[in-house]
């Protein structure tokens, strides 16, 4: 019995498989700056992969990133990527020493392959950097805007699509 016969002009269907990178970006002065957005971390992770892998790296890197929630109160980030590059760019954001100036180091804190795992590690490393905030006294508005705050960063987590 001969098998069917398969339409090359179709591809088959094959789902394109992530990994979610949740980050932390400790700067060296301690201070809050909400002045670097999203656009301006996706330009220096694009940088960086270029620096560290070349041309190459920082094309499979356009491919394949998108930045899903930043916080720059919280230095919090988590970042899509595809399976097959997620060790460079978890190497890039280990290398990366400084933005725009100022000396930072960056922690990678958890690798998921699902959203809903990240969102529950983001929302967890947001509320503890929430509070060493307010411990330190440099939260932007006090107590009263670390709780509202809590709550606002727990609830755009929670609603990220993929």
């Amino acid at each position: 019995r001969a098998s069917p016969r398969r339409d090359d002009s179709c591809p088959p269907m094959v789902r394109f498989k992530n990994r979610y990178l949740t980050a932390e970006f400790n700067w060296h002065d301690g201070r809050v700056d909400d002045s670097l957005t999203e656009t301006g971390l996706v330009g220096v992770l694009r940088k960086e992969m270029s620096v560290n892998f070349g041309d190459v790296g920082g094309g499979f890197f356009l491919g394949s990133m998108s930045l899903k929630y930043w916080n720059p109160v919280t230095g919090l980030a988590v970042v899509r990527v595809g399976r097959d590059i997620y060790r460079q760019v978890w190497a890039s954001l280990t290398l990366l020493r400084e933005i725009n100036g100022r000396a930072v180091a960056v922690q990678v804190t958890h690798c998921g392959s699902t959203l809903g795992s990240s969102q529950n590690a983001a929302i967890s490393r947001s509320e503890i950097r929430f509070d060493k905030l307010l411990k330190r006294g440099v939260m932007p508005g006090g107590e009263r805007a670390g709780a509202k705050n809590t709550q606002d960063a727990s609830r755009v987590i929670q609603a990220l699509q993929p």
